[in-house]
């Protein structure tokens, strides 16, 4: 059980100081010109993937301190740069670094990480953190099962930083260790993945929340009670995808995030497009459930907001095929009324299925069917 507190804030700590700061900054003048310092944080203008790509094409994006580069994909097509000075490289292994002794990495590991170092931020976000702590880490890259297993074996490698699947993999090739650093893809959002995980590795598998854009964020510790957050370097708010109103703790929404001490390309409550709940509690402040899904498409079923992504989740916490699903809507007698097939044989109980899916997602299905031959095809709206 876990001690929750009331929100505490609805604002970042040294909020002026903050503002008045990215005043100063290209990307932010005019959004910001005419709001105080200490103006309600909830009439701060979001920022928006779309409003840093009119930001990079007017060329107010590069800062004259910035020391590295990244690229990161932009979902409209093409790329978007990414820049950091020495003391955001700093700022963000500080962080990053106080998180992962939480989690329970040691100054004395050998740590290899199996993402990308080229182009895009990937193992660099995991990197910065490593060394700030003192460990003694190895930037793989991804794929190379064989020459990754050698690496861990001969090294003694304890702790491993991998997109889940890649782990276990690994662990079902022979590799074995004490800690897994998990990001990349849904660990605690899809149930019994992190179980699986962790049998095949013979370790801990902890689940950690970063972007390209912001850095590592949250992070699991040993508990395994929800991913706590990196409150020294970002400042995370939940809000409606709709209204864009912040919502209460513990109420599932989009995720936001600010920036506290970034000086390259500080994030000021951009929307990351992502699906969370935000807990306080006494000693910090949690993603309870980790990140289960993305806000992109989201459908208004019977009242409520479904997103398509989360039931994809879902369905492979129940080892269901995930990729071969069609959710079908329509309506009836003037009301909603929603189904859903999926791929698959040898349900047992499909009553039971549809009395937990009511249960997360406060929904009833009117039709549910597995078959062994169905071709998914996302999402079929032929409400009138």
């Amino acid at each position: 059980m876990t001690n929750t507190i009331q929100s505490a804030s609805i604002s970042p700590p040294q909020q002026a100081a903050l503002l008045g700061r990215l005043k100063n900054e290209p990307l932010y003048r005019a959004a910001l010109q005419n709001l105080s310092d200490n103006a309600d944080w909830a009439s701060i203008p979001f920022l928006t993937r779309e409003r840093l790509t009119e930001a990079f094409e007017a060329g107010e994006l590069a800062h004259p301190d910035a020391v590295r580069v990244h690229l990161t994909p932009h979902p409209g097509g093409g790329w978007l740069p990414e820049y950091a000075t020495r003391a955001d490289i700093e700022a963000h292994g500080q962080a990053a670094a106080a998180a992962l002794a939480r989690a329970g990495v040691r100054p004395d590991d050998h740590v290899q990480i199996a993402f990308g170092f080229h182009r895009f931020a990937g193992g660099w976000i995991m990197q910065d953190g490593f060394e700030a702590l003192g460990a003694k880490t190895l930037p793989f890259g991804p794929g190379e099962t064989e020459a990754q297993l050698e690496a861990i074996q001969k090294l003694g490698v304890r702790v491993l930083v991998s997109a889940p699947s890649f782990a276990q993999k690994l662990g079902e090739a022979g590799a074995r260790v004490e800690l897994l650093i998990s990001s990349g893809e849904p660990l605690t959002s899809i149930a019994g993945r992190r179980e699986r995980v962790e049998a095949a590795l013979g370790g801990v598998a902890l689940d950690a929340y970063a972007s390209s854009e912001a850095g590592m964020m949250a992070l699991e510790t040993p508990e395994k009670n929800g991913l706590r957050v990196l409150e020294d370097w970002v400042y995370l708010e939940v809000v409606d995808p709709e209204t864009g109103e912040t919502l209460p703790d513990g109420e599932r929404g989009e995720l936001v995030v600010t920036n506290l001490n970034k000086h390259a390309m500080p994030l000021l409550r951009f929307r990351t497009g992502d699906l969370t709940r935000l807990e306080r509690r006494t000693d910090g402040i949690y993603l309870p459930g980790g990140v289960f899904g993305n806000v992109g498409g989201m459908l208004k079923v019977k009242g409520v907001k479904l997103f398509p992504r989360e039931v994809a989740f879902w369905l492979a916490g129940h080892g269901l095929d995930h990729t071969q699903h069609t959710l079908r809507l329509w309506s009836q007698a003037g009301a909603d009324r929603l189904g859903l097939t999926v791929r698959g044989e040898g349900v047992d109980d499909l009553a039971e299925l549809k009395s937990d899916f009511q249960r997360r997602f406060a929904m009833r299905l009117d039709e549910f069917s597995v078959t062994v031959d169905h071709e998914g095809m996302g999402v079929t709206d032929e409400r009138a």
